[in-house]
């Protein structure tokens, strides 16, 4: 009896085993063609350009290995199904293959040696010269006669047929070529993982340790796609998407991947594959997150920060919601000491060690050690552990040159320019946020020509006309435009304008970053937490 049940976890344990499979190129295309391949909504588009697709076909040709797929069994339904830029009617199967990792791969295959490929997308419409042997993609123009269509290599009739076709115009080397081509291309052989079942840990271990080509998709990716519906709770993308609602951008999912990590305590960067127990609900855990994160962003706008575009780093956004998760209303002067420390990280940095080691430390400050939510330090604890981990400077000389929207630099030089409540040129108060929102960092314009200095950019309204001088002074100050700066746009003096307005902006950005800084300003407690009550004392001076 103990032979026979230790027998039947072993067969058990063979059943959940991921299958190593094999495909040929023929059949990838005959199944993506025929709707059994199937793209989950996680995936991202396809982003590979001309040059990434001719890579695939180089590789092949040259019989170097072009990564493994992660292919999980599973039921689809019928309808429209993209594979890429392709678009098919399918029927329903029971036996669909989900691609977990492999859509450009996939994508690509079927795209370029599909006869439909070439018509949808550009970058499908891939040749072999058989001249200087190597893939070259389509002009729009005829293509050469020594360029053998993909499309046409595949299958012996159609590649018989084309040569047939073209032989005046073909040499014997470059009917050898196009024969090897073909043989290359029908015989190459595509390794894969079938995972089958709902096992959703398994095919989540599968998918960590799968060696895939290209860049992976994130953890937070897959758990949305695979174990939630494209509108339950329960997922990063679905906090996404119900905090856009507020206008401060689209977060990462990752960072909330983190964020609920963090809330439930321990280090952020632990495998999440046993994360759940199976009497926890997961979507409430998702729901705190998304309530902490709503409060981190509250707090990000009380510091002036109008929306995510404009945050420096947003490696704070976990620590964030585990402090708000923790502490839904702390004491003002919690929270005046928790700015200090966001603002301290921004300009000097959150750590020497980098990222994950900072990130790791914050979370620590803040939280209790998982499952001990009784554990957890007091706000004044957390932050004044948080402020530990930052240097307390003052605010280094930031020069407005070189600038960019996409550095930390840029990003809190457009802050302090926030900070002064610009104006249009009628005079009513620009939306920020809402310009951010809308038109995404080309809401950041130029006042004048000149793309690497912040003393030429501003939130002057993109559909204006560009500053003149002759604008209201109010409207003016709120761009950090001052008298000197306005009278050189009077005579049309750029270089003037740009002298004057970057020694207003140096200045602006340095005493707003001084003001968030409070260099070395008292850490303390609350001061009502010191105050003893009069009762209180007289009974411990009798005691």
């Amino acid at each position: 009896m103990g032979d026979g049940a230790f027998g039947g976890a072993g067969t058990l344990e063979q059943f959940r085993r991921p299958k190593p499979a094999t495909f040929d190129i023929p059949e990838l295309v005959r199944q993506g063609l025929a709707g059994a391949l199937r793209i989950p909504s996680f995936q991202r588009n396809f982003v590979w350009d001309a040059k990434d697709v001719r890579k695939l076909f180089d590789s092949i040709w040259r019989g170097f290995p072009i990564g493994t797929l992660l292919l999980w069994k599973h039921p689809a339904p019928s309808g429209t199904a993209k594979l890429g830029p392709l678009e098919l009617r399918v029927e329903p199967r029971s036996d669909a293959l989900w691609v977990v990792d492999g859509l450009q791969r996939v994508a690509s295959l079927t795209g370029v040696l599909s006869s439909a490929g070439r018509r949808v997308d550009e970058r499908f419409d891939v040749y072999f010269d058989l001249r200087r042997p190597r893939f070259v993609t389509g002009r729009r123009a005829a293509a050469p006669p020594t360029w053998l269509p993909l499309q046409e290599a595949l299958e012996t009739r159609k590649l018989l047929a084309w040569l047939r076709e073209h032989t005046e115009d073909l040499e014997p080397a470059d009917l050898d070529l196009a024969d090897a081509l073909g043989g290359v291309l029908r015989d190459y052989q595509v390794p894969a993982y079938v995972v089958e079942g709902d096992d959703d840990l398994l095919l989540r271990d599968v998918f960590d340790r799968v060696n895939s080509a290209g860049r992976p998709i994130s953890r937070s990716q897959v758990f949305h796609a695979l174990f939630a519906g494209e509108s339950e709770p329960g997922s990063p993308s679905s906090v996404v998407e119900s905090l856009r609602r507020l206008g401060f951008g689209e977060l990462d999912p990752d960072r909330v991947l983190q964020s609920l990590l963090a809330i439930r305590g321990g280090n952020v960067q632990r495998d999440t594959r046993d994360e759940f127990g199976e009497d926890e609900d997961v979507g409430d855990w998702y729901e705190q997150t998304e309530r902490a994160l709503e409060r981190a962003i509250a707090f990000l706008r009380r510091q002036g920060v109008p929306h995510l575009l404009l945050v420096p780093s947003t490696l704070p956004l976990p620590v964030l919601a585990a402090f708000f998760h923790l502490h839904p209303e702390p004491e003002p002067w919690s929270e005046r000491l928790l700015s200090r420390w966001l603002w301290r990280g921004w300009v000097h940095g959150f750590g020497r060690k980098g990222q994950t080691p900072a990130l790791r430390q914050a979370i620590m400050a803040v939280n209790p050690v998982k499952g001990c939510p009784d554990k957890a330090p007091d706000e004044y604890t957390a932050v004044a552990g948080l402020l530990e981990l930052v240097p307390d400077e003052d605010a280094p000389t930031i020069p407005s040159a070189p600038f960019r929207t996409d550095y930390a630099t840029g990003k809190l030089g457009l802050l302090a320019l926030s900070s002064l409540g610009p104006r249009d040129p009628d005079g009513g108060k620009i939306d920020v946020a809402g310009a951010l929102d809308a038109e995404g960092i080309d809401a950041v314009t130029e006042l004048v020509p000149r793309r690497g200095d912040l003393a030429a950019r501003g939130f002057w309204p993109r559909h204006a006309r560009p500053p003149s001088g002759e604008e209201d002074p109010s409207v003016l100050r709120s761009h950090a435009i001052d008298e000197e700066a306005a009278e050189a746009l009077r005579r049309n003096d750029m270089a003037g304008f740009l002298e004057a307005r970057r020694e207003v902006v140096e200045k602006l950005l340095r005493r707003y970053l001084s003001a968030k800084l409070e260099a070395g300003a008292l850490v303390r407690p609350p001061l009502a937490s010191l105050i003893v009550a009069d009762g209180a004392a007289d009974a411990g001076g009798h005691g």
